[in-house]
């Protein structure tokens, strides 16, 4: 016998051919006993075959014997790939409010907001990794990609790499597969932009041993986002010029199916509003709250969700100082496995962009979200889920127009029409 080792589907084919053999030796023996007959190799046979047996019918499967608390099978030759791609029909009654070009919808017409490239596995029993990449008609760029501990004490656990801030709710998750709406909140849309507050850094979580759940976490990261920071990695000069985000996570069951989560975040790192190297005393401070409040119905897919966050950015710039605040709420509705609905209101202006002393900013582009602004805009969206590998959605918002010292875009009626596709093995929805 050769030392192959069979693949956990092949298993109950070995254990036929190794019954059948023992078969054709029956006529010459007894089960556990040498017959008078029987030779002493046929003896020797069936006992090495009946001890194969025993052990092939005893032994776990590999893949389940493998697992890991990641979830994922370590030493696997091929991780769990996927794609998610993301399209989007939209139609906007006037020229919509200000946004960076990336993955919402940006005008009337056709657009690919995504394609996502999964691929995810476990390294050993020591590490996981997890890489993301994004596909656009204009190119290819990563999303994510990092490795995270599996094995440390104290409940610690390190993760290193390019990923998502560990700040709120919706900025830590891929929008478009993880949330009831084709596009983002204002607030986050403007404090951040579409790409997100993301970068190159490492990360600390430690789930602390209290009788409720507490996990703490805390990152250093590049502070490249245009919006908030922007000061690249190129510019780094020293640790004063990384951007430092910290979150607590508290989770309570108040009844059997009722579950509240709730969050404080912090983020403080350098802006770009002297140039990219002045970034000694021109600091962004951005503060967050947020809420997520989950009834589900008894022996069913269904619940009942309601999200909501709040951010305050504080700007020291040049001469001066800018503050800004906002506000968004949804409820979603997941009536079965196949219907969704959900509302959402988004209110930016609290506080609306103030001004302290003769705030000067150079960098045009980080001017224009810094700058004093009030936006409001509702939205519902229907989602229909043929399978769990795909998606339609039809999304109405109504946005009343963002309105900013230099003037008022106007409101504008915006119309989307989804569709998502998922190819290949894909996690299910965080919580």
């Amino acid at each position: 016998m050769s030392n192959f080792v069979p693949a956990a589907g092949s298993r109950s084919v070995v254990a036929a051919c190794i019954v059948a053999e023992l078969l054709l030796l029956a006529p010459t023996a007894h089960a556990q006993e040498k017959t008078p007959d029987e030779t002493a190799e046929e003896a020797a046979e069936r006992a090495r075959l009946e001890a194969e047996l025993a052990s092939e019918l005893a032994a776990p499967a590999p893949a389940a014997a493998a697992q890991t608390s990641g979830g994922l099978s370590p030493g696997k030759l091929l991780p769990d790939i996927s794609a998610i791609g993301t399209f989007v029909g939209s139609y906007f009654s006037d020229t919509p409010a200000l946004r960076l070009p990336a993955h919402e919808p940006s005008h009337t017409g056709f657009e690919l907001q995504e394609i996502e490239l999964g691929f995810r596995s476990a390294i050993d029993p020591y590490f996981r990794a997890d890489v993301f990449l994004s596909l656009s008609l204009f190119g290819i760029e990563v999303e994510e990609a990092y490795a995270t501990t599996l094995a440390l004490p104290w409940n610690l656990q390190l993760r290193g790499g390019a990923f998502y801030s560990p700040f709120g709710r919706f900025n830590q998750v891929h929008f478009l597969e993880l949330t009831p709406f084709v596009d983002m909140p204002l607030p986050n849309r403007r404090f951040f932009g579409g790409e997100q507050l993301r970068g190159l850094g490492v990360e600390a979580s430690v789930l602390l041993p209290l009788p409720f759940f507490l996990e703490l976490r805390a990152s250093v990261q590049d502070a490249g986002n245009e919006l908030s920071f922007g000061v690249p990695s190129e510019e780094i000069e020293d640790l004063a010029d990384l951007l430092y985000v910290g979150r607590a996570l508290s989770s309570f069951d108040l009844a059997e199916r009722i579950t509240l989560n709730l969050g404080l975040s912090a983020a403080n790192g350098p802006n770009a509003a002297g140039g990219f190297l002045v970034t000694d005393e021109n600091r962004t401070d951005v503060f967050g709250a947020d809420l997520y409040l989950r009834f589900r119905d008894r022996s069913s897919v269904a619940y009942t969700a309601l999200q909501s966050e709040y951010l305050y950015r504080r700007a020291t710039v040049p001469d001066g100082r800018l503050e800004q605040g906002g506000l968004y709420a949804w409820v979603v509705r997941r009536f079965d496995r196949h219907w969704e609905a959900a509302i959402r209101y988004d209110l930016l202006g609290l506080p609306d962009g103030t001004a302290i002393d003769e705030p000067v900013v150079q960098s045009e582009e980080l001017g224009e979200f810094l700058a004093p602004a009030t936006q409001e805009r509702v939205g519902a969206s229907l989602t229909y889920y043929p399978s769990e590998f795909s998606r339609l959605r039809l999304q109405a918002n109504h946005d009343f127009g963002l309105v900013t010292p230099d003037g008022d875009s106007g409101p504008v009626t915006e119309l989307f029409l989804q569709f998502q596709f998922v190819m290949g093995a894909h996690g299910a929805h965080a919580f």
